[in-house]
């Protein structure tokens, strides 16, 4: 063997990689993914719980770009406890407000997933790159991993 070393190292990580999320202490994650044609957009999202409870929201949209031209992509990553973000559960999901600017983010549940409400969580200069724009909302199943995505009204 060349690198003995390295494999003794490999073989103490192993029982850390088993683990998965057990040191975050994430429960469950759900996540799907979306492409359109029309515009041509694609991208994922992810819910993380602990205790049952939304720990984290996760979000990712990428417009390519033309012939000579970049994409853009919006990104969105919000846990729980991040001083930037006020989080206020209610009846029917969740409220996450961006202290900086004011943006909203509601998050609504149902017996089939959940919907992020992207509405009037609109400071694309936080949030995406020039050209692109987030969805109004994302449906998040609870099976399948197909998101419903709506661009505009």
């Amino acid at each position: 063997m060349k690198y003995p070393a390295l494999f003794g190292i490999g073989l103490l990580m192993l029982p850390c990689l088993a683990q998965g999320n057990a040191h975050t202490g994430i429960d469950k994650t759900i996540s799907c993914h979306y492409g359109q044609k029309n515009p041509m957009v694609s991208g994922e999202a992810k819910l993380s719980f602990k205790n049952k409870t939304i720990h984290r929201i996760w979000f990712n949209s990428y417009f390519p770009g033309g012939i000579g031209q970049l994409g853009f992509i919006c990104h969105i990553d919000i846990k729980r406890g991040d001083k930037a973000y006020a989080w206020q559960d209610n009846d029917l999901g969740l409220t996450v407000t961006a202290m900086e600017t004011g943006d909203i983010l509601q998050l609504k549940h149902d017996k089939k997933g959940y919907w992020l409400d992207f509405a009037k969580f609109k400071t694309l200069s936080k949030y995406c790159g020039a050209g692109a724009d987030l969805p109004l909302d994302v449906f998040i199943p609870l099976s399948g991993k197909l998101c419903k995505i709506r661009l505009s009204e």
